[in-house]
């Protein structure tokens, strides 16, 4: 069967609500309400992309069957996702990889200066004999996580092949998540439609997202049949309350995808034959053993794990259309999370293959895609 691949664009006409792990329990969400989370998670694009090729094929809820090759709530059938990439001014962002530290200076003059972690002397610790903790190349006081801050496609290239960020590209090609979008508190109250009263006890306080202008949530699609209709463009519900997104559909081809990515580094051995890389995730990984990634790895990199810089774990449910209720909550190492291994020059061929591929569980989603760096001297 000939198939297509496609770029969609999305862009909020307003604010967003997409639900992070909170509860919306009565005195469970704190002070601030339940927050929402940016980008959405796959989860939520592929339920939207899934919903408009089936309208577009004449399906609507209630009336007739889901097309057969859209799959099931379990599964995506023939499509399959790589994404989503946040978009700011046509040039793709990502979460700062973890094998980072920063120190942000105050003041007018503000700057940032970063320092690179490598595996530290083994030491015994709560995760064993001989374990590698990550350290800071060099000593910088008051250095902070990098979480929450996003790099350019360009200068994440750079960073991949052992350069620290040059001062105009900290400038330029840094920035925090506050310069790509802003929270909202919002105050709802649940209504009864028959009696068009409040219900009790269903206040309730939410944060919601408000993308910059210049800002757009990519996707890519594959596997689209080719002669199914075409979205040239769009106005969908995304998300929670139904709030609306405008999409611009596109094809696309493999060359404009893989140009979505930072550049792999060129790895050469060190003098001592060791080649040495980094296993940096760009979307939220899943994997069969969770507590074993941690120690070892992804599954299927060749080498040895040395070392992992990681933040707490990302939970990402979703909503379940079947049974209409949320779907259970799952952790998965959060974008950023980094790995350094050590590994033989046999092992180019197969590094070389695995920048920008997807690894681990529901890789069909875009889960577990990674880019391979370089570490050491």
């Amino acid at each position: 069967m000939t198939t297509k691949n496609q770029i969609w664009d999305f862009t909020l006409l307003d604010t967003g609500f997409f639900r992070s792990g909170q509860p919306f329990n009565a005195g469970e969400g704190g002070y601030s309400g339940v927050r929402s989370i940016f980008p959405p998670t796959i989860n939520t694009l592929q339920g939207a992309i899934r919903t408009a090729l089936a309208a577009a094929k004449g399906w609507s809820p209630g009336k007739g069957q889901f097309p057969s090759e859209l799959g099931t709530p379990e599964d995506p059938g023939v499509l399959s996702f790589r994404g989503p990439y946040l978009i700011c001014d046509g040039e793709p962002y990502y979460q700062m990889p973890h094998l980072l530290i920063v120190k942000k200076e105050s003041g007018p003059d503000a700057t940032k200066k970063f320092v690179f972690l490598a595996p530290g002397e083994p030491v015994n610790c709560d995760l064993g004999e001989n374990i590698r903790l990550p350290q800071p190349v060099e000593k910088l006081d008051g250095a902070g996580s990098v979480e929450g801050m996003y790099i350019s496609k360009s200068c994440y290239t750079s960073l991949l092949a052992g350069r620290l960020p040059a001062k105009e590209e900290i400038e330029n090609h840094i920035k925090e998540k506050k310069s790509f979008w802003k929270e909202e508190p919002r105050i709802g109250l649940e209504r009864n439609d028959e009696t068009r009263t409040a219900e009790d006890s269903l206040l309730y306080r939410i944060q919601h997202i408000r993308p910059e202008k210049n800002v757009k949530i990519r996707v890519i699609v594959r596997g689209i049949p080719a002669g199914w209709p075409a979205l040239s463009g769009k106005i969908l519900p995304l998300g929670g309350e139904g709030r609306l997104s405008a999409v611009e559909v596109k094809n696309s081809s493999e060359e404009e995808q893989l140009n979505l990515l930072p550049g792999r580094p060129s790895l050469v051995p060190g003098t001592d034959g060791i080649l040495r890389f980094t296993v940096t995730l760009i979307t939220p990984g899943l994997f069969e053993d969770m507590k074993k990634a941690v120690r070892n790895g992804p599954p299927g990199i060749p080498g040895h794990c040395l070392s992992a810089c990681l933040v707490r774990p990302q939970l990402i449910g979703g909503w379940d259309m079947v049974n209409w209720e949320p779907r259970p909550l799952i952790p998965y190492f959060a974008p950023g999370s980094t790995w350094f291994f050590e590994g033989v020059p046999e092992d180019l061929p197969v590094l070389e293959k695995l920048h920008g591929a997807c690894i681990g569980e529901k890789t069909a989603y875009g889960y577990g895609q990674i880019v391979i760096g370089k570490w050491g001297g």
